[in-house]
């Protein structure tokens, strides 16, 4: 019998994360990275959660961690220090070969940059995309100032920058970054835990509706205004087929009272389930079984969901300014993209799709085998051709 070496023999590479929150979806990534044998990868989440006052996100488990971690509080100006200045003594006594940053915009991983480029460590930056706009609010010249300059040494000195799908290349270029040095890495999913993720208590209501054969419609997302969440209540207030769906609302926020309140004035509360913040096993086992996912953002650099629907094979309505749509939909073909905003114009896709089953099926079987739906290992093969 053949033995098998050493792990440490295999190790060839160590990798330092410096990571904001933790999500399922990052824990797929770097759970990847750890599963191939030949990355020793450390995370640094630099905060527990989302703290700011419209950080829906709530986890409170997630999928099985085979990487090694450390969840930091990072909560207010004390833990914002204790995590910054945690990251900086990791950085300062670790031999490594690759240090990934995600964001410049936390003080946490502001210092991870600075660090990393006065001690010559290798080091990326990933940012979903590049804002490119004046900042807003107060000392709007220094914030400019401080912004550009951070960026110039970043693309200097950094071994690449790392962007969400085509938008993000665009934007990385038009803020001064060369483009041999922009590599996609988007968000990622292992979509085999997405079909295995059991929870262990679903909605009664919820049930029902998969028992009774309704078309499921649903949304996740948090409950605040750039994600759109009343123009897809208003659409369904237009639908001409009333009584063959159902809306599954998934989402905690500080909007969530008024879109209560805006469903009923629209008349189609009784068929919306408010369901708030679901645990990632339940998510999962929603958009398993949901037929159509609408993602209706106003604004959103990414989208996890797009790409999570598209990879189940489910019909994908989303907005042209969310990032995963504009990325991975071709329209008509593998999902469907409408003018962010516009409600007569997501209420004619919703209407012709419930009338169309064989539309459904097309789109879905496109959506499912699509060449463009990417999963963990790429984005490892990504870093792997970088540090190579």
């Amino acid at each position: 019998m053949k033995l098998m070496p050493p792990r440490s023999r295999l190790i060839k590479y160590k990798i330092l994360a410096v990571d904001l929150e933790p999500t399922p979806y990052k824990t797929d990534l770097w759970n990847a990275f750890s599963d191939s044998k030949i990355i020793e990868i450390y995370v640094i989440y630099t905060e527990k959660k989302n703290w700011s006052p419209d950080g829906g996100h709530n986890y409170l488990k997630w999928p099985t961690y085979r990487h090694g971690h450390v969840i930091l509080s990072g909560k207010g100006i004390f833990g914002a220090l204790r995590s910054a200045l945690f990251v900086a003594t990791r950085i300062c006594t670790s031999k490594l070969d690759l240090i990934y940053i995600s964001g410049y915009d936390h003080f946490s991983t502001v210092v991870a940059l600075i660090i990393s480029i006065i001690l010559r460590k290798k080091f990326v930056l990933h940012s979903d995309e590049f804002n490119n706009s004046r900042p807003k609010g107060r000392l709007v010249f220094l914030k400019w100032v401080v912004r550009e300059i951070l960026r110039k040494v970043v693309f200097k000195y950094g071994e690449a920058v790392l962007v969400c799908g085509r938008r993000g290349m665009e934007t990385a270029l038009l803020a001064g970054c060369k483009e041999h040095k922009i590599l996609d890495f988007p968000y990622v999913i292992d979509v085999d835990r997405l079909k295995r993720d059991a929870p262990e208590v679903i909605p009664n209501n919820c049930l029902s509706d998969v028992e009774q054969g309704t078309t499921i419609i649903l949304f996740s997302g948090r409950m605040i205004p750039r994600k759109g969440l009343p123009t897809l209540l208003a659409a369904l207030s237009e639908m001409v087929i009333k009584n063959k769906w159902i809306l599954w609302i998934e989402g905690e926020g500080p909007e969530l009272r008024r879109y209560e309140a805006l469903a009923q004035e629209y008349g189609v509360h009784d068929r919306c389930r408010f369901l708030g913040f679901c645990q990632y096993d339940l998510h999962s086992w929603l958009i398993r079984s949901a037929e159509i996912v609408v993602v209706p953002s106003l604004v959103d650099t990414w989208g996890i969901v797009v790409d999570e629907a598209i990879q189940l094979g489910k019909v994908v309505i989303s907005s042209d300014a969310t990032g995963s749509g504009y990325d991975r939909i071709e329209n008509g073909h593998n999902g469907f993209i409408f003018p962010a905003g516009n409600v007569k114009s997501l209420a004619n896709i919703l209407n012709a799709l419930l009338n169309d089953k064989k539309q459904v099926e097309s789109v879905r079987s496109a959506a499912k085998s699509g060449a463009g739906n990417l999963r963990p290992a790429d984005n490892l093969e990504t870093l792997l051709k970088l540090m190579k």
